[in-house]
């Protein structure tokens, strides 16, 4: 077969080219131009958990929330049906009168300001209205006066009030906007503003006169960083459009506390002056009784404390929470202080944070070491197509490596165009084979992992290329004067020969190409076995990527050497030509030296090789398994840049210092977990578990019916159970919905005839018992529900709990019902509470599911467990596939090598490269999140590779196992040492990436590279020098002299590698039998000593080279 192929490409080698340019364009165009190009707007998106146990009931119980919003398949409140029908055949009527106006134009709607979470306001008129003296006033003399305080407060509260009516009387309007002005018409700040973190340098608290005067002017600053995109993108006054809102900080407050018009008109005593206001009134804003809005005399505080509600702002907003903190209130040293810029969180200010950005963010001995301006996904999605040029810088590197060794700057142009026709028609696969539209941003990764194995490609075959044809020349062409040494001087002589070299090459390079591929994409596709959508995407990807580079590689570039080495000329410049033959020969003198180097450190020391070692791997075992083990992550926030950028030191170190950001989460720590019982709705999730936008649809359980009697005393049972166990959490206050066969049970013992009405309301009153029949039950639930709707807001607010009607049935039925409670167990990001709390609730929610009624049988329990079934996955999904890698490896072994303890040896190799790259990673604190998760799984495949080329050099070699082991090191590892020093730079390039993931795979693969050659080299080659066998084998007669020279051209590569100097034999001969396996040269991705001609001419005059090393 081989045979027929090679005469194919001989014979019609411009036009196979051709045709495989055509498809292979065509592949790569499709996609480009009739599918949406890739978005990375949202980069954590398929970082969820699908097709788990808990992400089945996620799925589903989201899909129950979106079929109860109006006009979708259930309701809530049975009324809401009613009123649908009636509103659609009015609206349906409506448009068939109004049917010949239906062309009108509708005006133009206006546009709304977005509301603040505050509606309070610093004050509600301009310092120039005539009506502030009434107000202030009027505010004072209400509160009356306190005579519990009269004495030190009352002094303090006179004196304040005196200075505040000396400064308002004196206070001008200030015409023009000035970033310092000291005004609240724009009311508090809010986490809808782009905030900045401020702090100092030299350890001073940031409530010094001298910080806040650097905080001022630090402000004004921000401003003239970029004054004209400010003034466009600011928040407006509601008295001035004109006028942008004033920046909330501390120098402004105080201003506006010391009734200046400008926080650099603030003196000494100013600042003194709020520091003791902020020391007397923090007990009442940490007691709750200092509120927002304040200032409307809702609040028994002391006036001062709520003037303007600036102490309110100050304490929850600007400052840190550890300042003014309890139980003495007396901590006035501030940290960490926040400036709030009157813009936007949005992508609209990423032109304002670029000049930011490029400007020094500090003045003085004031640095802003954080920020939150809502642009992390939209600069991610800007830098992951910008920090691309790193990886074109890898690929750079390849490509003056490539080009350095073939000599060939066309071929290497070749080559490269092969590789990016991998990625095309990989993506081709991906989007119209295997039908994917999420592609994760991790999938841009691909790049760096396809291009190194593209080279170490080319470097084998152009090798063999070269040894096999000069040798066939030498063989088969006679030397005349004219010099029928090159092989484009053979192409006139015939087919034959080309045909022959052709199939030679491709006889020891398809396999050893096959090998490497397999092993890299059999590392890939194990983490599919993951649940999580990314990885799954990713995993097919690289791995589809890797398989396709194999076939271009065993088809493109032979006929792309071919047409370059015979159809083309290849004429050299005299000084490239210089340059070449210097580097050649510079890097054939050091391959000597480092292979007599190694060998002799193997021979010699291979006890100690193996004694440190495999302590080594032992010991990154242990921190690997158990201590301090894989980390989980601890957090819901996925880091997306660097540790050192802004936006990460917000969400890392000070988010969690000031206390809105506390207290505006929907669910943080120290929130209660949530017990949910949903029946009604099978926990199946019937989408693409690849698309993260793919929820499937809502699936009813059949079997369900809370109208049978028995469900319902079931249903009342197991709600008195729930609240004697444990974990249930009482609560105050009516509980109408929470289980609602109890306040249904409550409804129908109402008297049967209304007193004042007379409205006879049988049969949902005291007249039906409890069961109540399936009729009943059915009309009466409709009731029950509609009158809960009409319950005050006070005692009743809607939430997820009760039945679910379903629209397309009247009267409505229900179809699903959610009871829920609290839990004790305050959130958190331990896995373990988690783990603890989940398996108990659970457990018991089975046991009480087998006792229950047929109808109810169906049950599940859910709560917020999303980030705790995302730990569990990675846990235990990531050790699934390194272990799926690591075996799958060793299939790959087992028939390669022939050998169980080669396979063996090869194999501990293989574990202890994985396990020690892993342990450096988790010493370097990394958490097993996505990405790591990924690269963890697949570090056995990708060490596996060199491993694998020493044992296959080591079982085709035969003489003494020290002999054996000299082969294997003169074969394998000058070419493992390239293959490595390839892949490890193309990932060091990506370090200087501002993005973590981008730095992240480029330490892997460096550390991977690193790792997995010493191990393969110094470990196993050493313990193969212990355990090893003696090989005497050698090929039978007949079959030596029907075998050309052609075919015994690979057991010549020591000679030819190592210049003749190092002869795989000590001092007795060692004979080298031909083999087809790829173990000579599999991994010979390195350059050979460019003089071949004078090697062989130094080979013929030296019959027997002899080597003692000892």
């Amino acid at each position: 077969m081989l045979s027929a192929y090679a005469r194919f490409i001989v014979r019609h080698s411009y036009f196979f080219l051709f045709i495989i340019v055509v498809i292979s364009t065509l592949l790569t165009v499709i996609p480009l131009v009739c599918h949406n190009i890739p978005s990375f707007s949202e980069p954590i998106l398929g970082f969820e958990t699908r097709g788990t146990n808990l992400a089945h009931r996620f799925i589903a119980w989201e899909n129950l929330i979106d079929e109860t919003r109006p006009s979708r398949k259930l309701a809530v409140n049975p009324k809401e049906i009613e009123d649908q029908i009636r509103m659609n055949q009015s609206y349906y009527n409506k448009i068939r009168k109004d049917k010949s106006r239906s062309g009108r134009k509708h005006p133009k709607k206006q546009h709304h300001k977005r509301k603040k979470n505050n509606s309070n306001i610093f004050a509600t008129t301009l310092y120039s209205s005539p009506e502030i003296n009434t107000t202030v006033d009027h505010v004072h003399w209400s509160y009356g006066k306190n005579v519990s305080i009269e004495d030190e407060n009352a002094v303090f509260l006179k004196n304040h009030t005196r200075k505040q009516w000396k400064s308002l009387k004196n206070m001008q309007r200030i015409p023009d906007y000035h970033p310092n002005y000291a005004s609240g018409v724009c009311g508090a700040p809010a986490t809808d503003y782009a905030h900045l973190v401020v702090t100092s340098t030299d350890n001073s608290s940031m409530l010094s006169f001298e910080n806040v005067e650097k905080v001022c002017q630090l402000q004004s600053l921000l401003i003239e960083k970029d004054e004209e995109d400010f003034n466009r993108l600011c928040q407006r006054s509601a008295h001035s459009e004109e006028m942008c809102c004033p920046i909330w900080s501390v120098p402004n407050y105080i201003a506006l506390i010391s009734g200046k018009d400008s926080c650099e008109n603030l003196t000494r005593d100013d600042v003194k002056n709020v520091v003791n206001i902020l020391r007397k009134c923090a007990g009442y804003f940490h007691n709750f009784t200092l509120m927002a809005s304040c200032e409307l005399d809702r609040c028994r505080v002391p006036k001062y404390c709520s003037q303007y509600d600036a102490v309110y702002n100050l304490l929850f907003y600007i400052i840190d929470s550890d300042a003014f903190a309890p139980p003495t209130f007396s901590e006035t040293f501030v940290k960490n202080v926040m400036i709030f810029l009157p813009l936007p969180t949005s992508s609209t200010v990423l032109p304002y944070y670029i000049k930011l950005q490029d400007s020094n963010l500090s003045y003085d001995t004031l640095i802003i070491p954080a920020m939150e301006l809502g642009l992390k996904n939209t600069l991610f999605d800007l830098w992951v197509i910008e920090d691309t040029w790193l990886i074109g810088l890898g690929g750079f590197f390849v490509f003056l490596c490539v080009w350095i060794y073939t000599k060939s700057i066309l071929l290497t142009i070749l080559l490269f165009t092969a590789i990016a026709y991998s990625l095309g028609v990989a993506y081709f696969l991906y989007v119209y084979v295997f039908n994917l539209e999420f592609f994760p941003f991790m999938n841009l990764l691909v790049i760096v992992v396809v291009i190194g194995i593209g080279a170490d490609d080319a470097f084998l075959y152009v090798k063999v290329w070269k040894m096999v044809s000069k040798q066939l020349i030498r063989d088969n062409v006679v030397v005349d004067d004219n010099g029928l040494t090159d092989i484009k001087n053979v192409s006139s002589a015939g087919e034959t020969i080309l045909v022959q070299i052709l199939e030679e090459t491709l006889k020891h390079s398809v396999l050893a190409i096959f090998i490497t591929s397999l092993t890299t994409a059999v590392a890939f596709f194990a983490s599919y076995v993951s649940y999580i959508p990314a990885i799954n995407c990713f995993s097919v990807f690289a791995g589809t990527a890797v398989l396709v580079n194999f076939f271009l590689m065993v088809s493109w570039l032979p006929v792309s050497v071919f047409i370059i080495d015979v159809k083309l000329c290849n004429n050299r410049l005299l000084i490239l030509s210089t340059i070449s033959k210097s580097i050649y020969e510079f890097g054939g003198n050091v391959k000597v030296i480092l292979n007599r180097f190694i060998i002799t450190c193997i021979l010699r020391l291979h006890s100690c090789f193996v004694v440190i070692l495999g302590a080594i791997g032992v010991c990154s075992i242990i921190i690997v398994f158990y201590y301090p083990g894989l980390h989980l992550p601890d957090s819901k926030h996925f880091q997306l840049f660097q540790t050192s950028h802004p936006f990460e030191q917000y969400d890392i170190y000070y988010r969690d210092k000031f206390i809105f950001e506390r207290f505006g989460r929907d669910i943080g720590i120290g929130s209660r977990m949530p017990l949910r019982w949903i029946w009604g709705i099978k926990p199946v999730d019937n989408g693409n578990h690849m698309d993260p936008f793919s929820k499937g649809k809502l699936i009813f359980d059949d079997d369900f019916s809370i109208s049978n009697p028995k469900s319902q005393t079931w249903l009342l049972e197991f709600c008195a159970k729930i609240k004697g166990q444990t974990f249930y959490q009482p609560t105050l206050g009516p509980l109408l919905p929470n289980c609602f066969i109890e306040s249904f049970k409550m409804f129908m013992s109402r008297r049967c005839i209304d007193k004042i009405d007379k409205i006879n309301r049988t049969p949902c009153c005291e007249s039906s018992q409890f069961p109540y029949t399936k009729e009943v039950f059915d009309f009466c639930i409709i009731k029950a529900m509609e009158s809960l709707y009409q319950t005050p807001r006070e005692l009743f607010i809607p939430g997820v709990a009760g039945p679910k009607f379903i629209r397309s049935t009247y009267p409505p039925r229900v179809v699903a019902i959610v009871v829920e409670f609290e839990s004790v167990v305050p959130y958190s990001m331990s896995y373990t509470a988690m783990d603890e709390f989940f398996n108990k609730v659970e457990n018991w929610t089975k046991q009480e599911l087998e006792n229950a009624p047929p109808g109810m049988t169906c049950g599940w329990f859910l709560s917020d467990l999303q980030f705790y079934d995302l730990q569990k996955t990675l846990a235990s999904g990531t050790l699934m596939a390194l272990l799926l890698s690591a075996a799958l490896g060793f299939i790959v072994l087992i028939p390669s090598t022939f050998s169980i303890i080669v396979s063996l040896c090869a194999l501990l190799a293989m574990i202890f490269s994985s396990t020690v790259t892993i342990a450096i990673l988790v010493l370097n604190d990394w958490k097993l999140n996505i990405l790591e998760s990924v690269a963890i799984s697949t570090s056995a495949g990708l060490a596996v590779d060199f491993s694998l080329h020493y044992a296959l050099s080591f079982t085709n070699a035969s003489g003494t196992k020290s002999s054996r082991v000299k082969f294997a090191i003169s074969t394998s590892a000058g070419p493992t040492a390239a293959a490595a020093l390839t892949t490890g730079f193309a990932g060091i390039f990506l370090l200087r990436s501002n993005l973590l993931p981008y730095s992240q795979i480029g330490t892997f693969l460096a550390l991977i590279m690193s790792v997995s050659w010493i191990y393969a080299t110094f470990f196993l080659c050493s313990i193969l020098n212990i355990f090893g066998r003696n090989s005497v084998k050698e090929a039978p007669t007949e079959e030596r002299k029907s075998v050309s020279r052609v075919s015994s051209i690979c057991s010549a590569v020591p000679n030819l590698e190592s210049h003749e100097l190092e002869h795989l034999a000590d001092s007795n001969r060692t004979n080298i039998t031909h083999s087809h396996s790829p173990s000579s040269i599999s991994a010979t991705t390195v350059v050979l000593h460019d003089d071949f001609e004078n090697s062989l001419n130094k080979i013929e005059k030296k019959t027997s080279v002899e080597l003692n090393i000892d």
